[in-house]
């Protein structure tokens, strides 16, 4: 099975204003019961949304919220994962049996080993930079040799990468997104422009495709037959999934 898509912080937080923002145009009735501030928790916002996705709600709010609410989810599955091998760890080191710590996630004592070495491979390069401004990956570019795989795998679908930002922004243009929808879209043109990939652009290109994905105009769309811009978004979550994938040995 394929890891999932990395979801940086900075995604979280776009997800949980653009769920926020839609609601408050259509929902007067629970809006002020639904977690709102970008450090907001998401399970409190997927819990939300659960219990508050019945009509009167727009069909076209509700696919953009799930659309968000994966992004959510899928943060919560990495920050799982991190939880996990902290207290796996934690265990070890503070004396207890393998034995104990098997019984709790229901392996033998070799499997807690297992899973403390898997654990640490999916994890080992789970984090993009946290800051991503431009200035911030031109930085980071100096620092390429801490992350050797990642940069590696960057250089050798460097063209790939290449023209999926520019059909990101094509498809931009074509549905004539308004410059407020397309903040990591205009981001990532000019880091491509630039050929200034790293391993934080990934992070922009992810954020650009949720910017895309839940545009009224796309979501709008006819979900009966797939569009181009459906292939596109789906080929950059295989592209995320693959550079995720990175150090977990598949």
């Amino acid at each position: 099975m394929a890891a999932r898509p990395m979801v940086h912080r900075v995604e979280v937080a776009r997800a949980i204003t653009m769920i926020a923002k839609r609601r408050t145009k259509v929902d007067d009735r629970h809006r002020d019961r639904l977690p709102d501030s970008e450090d907001s928790d998401p399970r409190e916002v997927l819990d939300y949304l659960r219990k508050y996705s019945a009509p009167p709600i727009p069909l076209w709010v509700l696919q953009a919220d799930v659309c968000d609410a994966l992004t959510l989810n899928n943060w919560l599955w990495w920050e799982d994962r991190r939880r996990e091998l902290h207290f796996l760890k934690a265990g070890r080191e503070r004396g207890l049996f393998l034995s104990q710590l098997g019984a709790q996630v229901g392996v033998g004592k070799q499997g807690v080993i297992d899973r403390i070495d898997r654990l640490e491979a999916l994890l080992r390069y789970d984090r993009p930079d946290e800051k991503l401004s431009r200035a911030a990956r031109q930085a980071a570019r100096v620092a390429q040799e801490r992350r050797p795989a990642q940069i590696r795998w960057i250089e050798q679908h460097r063209c790939a990468l290449m023209g999926l930002a520019a059909a990101i922004v094509a498809q931009a243009e074509h549905y004539q997104l308004p410059d407020e929808e397309r903040e990591w879209i205009d981001e990532l043109a000019v880091d491509a422009g630039d050929a200034a990939w790293t391993p934080a652009t990934m992070a922009v290109m992810s954020l650009a495709a949720a910017e895309l994905r839940t545009a009224p105009a796309i979501v709008g769309l006819d979900s009966r037959r797939p569009h181009a811009v459906h292939l596109i978004l789906q080929k950059v979550d295989e592209v995320r999934s693959r550079f995720a994938a990175l150090g977990n040995g598949s």
